[in-house]
């Protein structure tokens, strides 16, 4: 939709003469290599109206399903700029190096803050009508900008700014004014994908265990719930899933009983030995092993680190108790690769942790709020995480770069299952899972 106004002073800043600049720029870096800014496979209309070469955004056939449409990152990039403009609306700016920067006007959210990296195909926001320049309209004003003044960023929103033509999957288009191109379709396909299978444990109120396999890539169930006849014989407080058949527990009311659960079979019914007990003293209401060699547990707020070296450990097995740190006052905990650790608040932020070992950890907080409604959290690796909601359903999430810290390439990918999850404690068989 051509806006009535185009917008003005977004920067105060003169250009620099293009002459001078560009003159000068004989050796400077080629644009970036980018797809359309939408998950693959969907079509868009490209229209300049009067203000090329920046292209106004909407979906095809008809528009429907502008409104809150998945933004994703044209390509790999740093977050300079996101914040709400009084024009614009919510904005984002991505530096994507050698100059060049994307602009993104009207969202109707952001999803990225300054200084995330983020991935092509990484979710940034959602498309929407923001800022008085939308005109009511929900559409995706974009711009490719060059820095042509070497201030750092590229301006952009008005005539003169430093907005060039973009080229989308080798294709250029914001050459002239009032020019469309109709059902232009995504190949912004290349963002890392999981694949493998999610083994997950899971343990009902009464005591029976239960297996599911999910698969990562799709999100579906390709195997249970299967349920056992029999029951643990306690009431469980925590549990790391070791392997495809070995699963560690704690007693609730026993000073910190360690259990080791042996599973015979999965397969059409779910059949498991009689815990064997290994030792006192894991009063961790949290546990989670990493697929490599360490467990992980908390207790009043101490993270301790074990080491286990074999894969249906004795007691003799479990070595180290290693202090990491005090003041992890999680509500949930899963392991994402070795030593890291992941976990959300009670207040819903979104922790991960890399842990070098006593004293010496870092923190990265991947979200501020809303994941407060999950009581298990658990990941097969790969960047796959699933959150049990509390109302029983679980959600899936993927992470493209699990170890970068950032929250930016963090997207929800839907729900496995809107109901049916009524276990008491969950965990996932760590790398399992690879993207």
């Amino acid at each position: 939709m051509p806006p009535s106004t185009l917008l003005r002073a977004v920067v105060t800043t003169a250009l620099v003469a293009a002459f001078s600049v560009f003159g000068t720029a004989s050796h400077a870096m080629a644009a970036p290599d980018l797809q359309l800014p939408f998950p693959c496979g969907q079509k868009w209309r490209l229209d300049t109206w009067a203000h090329a070469p920046a292209v106004d955004m909407v979906k095809e056939p008809d528009q429907h399903g502008t409104d809150g449409a998945t933004l994703v990152a044209p390509a790999a990039g740093t977050v300079n700029q996101s914040y709400k403009h009084g024009n614009a609306g919510n904005m984002i700016q991505i530096n994507h190096g050698g100059g060049y920067f994307t602009t993104y006007i009207h969202l109707q959210s952001r999803a990225v803050s300054v200084g995330d990296r983020v991935q092509r195909g990484a979710m940034i926001g959602k498309v929407g009508k923001t800022g008085e320049t939308s005109n009511g309209h929900p559409h995706l004003h974009f711009e490719l900008g060059r820095d042509s003044d070497g201030n750092g960023s590229a301006s952009w929103g008005f005539a003169g700014s430093e907005r060039v033509k973009p080229t989308f999957n080798g294709v250029t288009y914001g050459q002239s004014n009032n020019q469309t191109w109709r059902n232009v379709e995504s190949r912004n396909c290349s963002a890392p994908s999981p694949e493998g299978t999610a083994s997950v444990y899971g343990v009902l109120p009464d005591g029976r265990l239960t297996y599911t396999a999910i698969d990562a890539a799709s999100g579906k169930r390709t195997h249970g719930a299967v349920v056992s006849t029999a029951t643990l014989g306690f009431t469980p407080k925590a549990m790391a899933t070791l392997n495809f058949n070995t699963i560690l527990v704690t007693r609730a009311d026993s000073g910190g009983m360690l259990y080791r659960v042996d599973v015979r079979t999965n397969n059409e019914s779910l059949i498991f030995e009689p815990p064997v007990y290994l030792g006192k003293g894991y009063t961790h209401e949290l546990l989670a092993y990493d697929g490599k060699s360490h467990l992980f547990g908390i207790a009043n707020g101490t993270l301790l680190r074990y080491t286990i070296t074999v894969a249906k450990p004795k007691l003799s097995n479990i070595t180290g108790g290693t202090t990491i740190g005090t003041g992890f006052t999680l509500k949930t905990l899963t392991a994402t690769g070795p030593d890291w650790i992941l976990g959300t608040t009670t207040g819903g932020q979104l922790l991960s942790y890399r842990i070098s070992g006593a004293g010496s950890w870092k923190r990265y907080q991947l979200r501020d709020t809303t994941w407060q409604n999950f009581d298990h959290l658990l990941s097969p690796g790969g960047g796959v995480y699933y959150g049990h909601h509390r109302e029983n359903s679980l959600h899936r999430y993927f992470d493209s770069d699990p170890y970068d810290g950032q929250g930016g390439d963090l997207t929800g990918q839907g729900t496995v299952d809107t109901s049916g999850w009524s276990q008491s404690l969950l965990s996932a068989q760590p790398a399992t899972v690879t993207s």
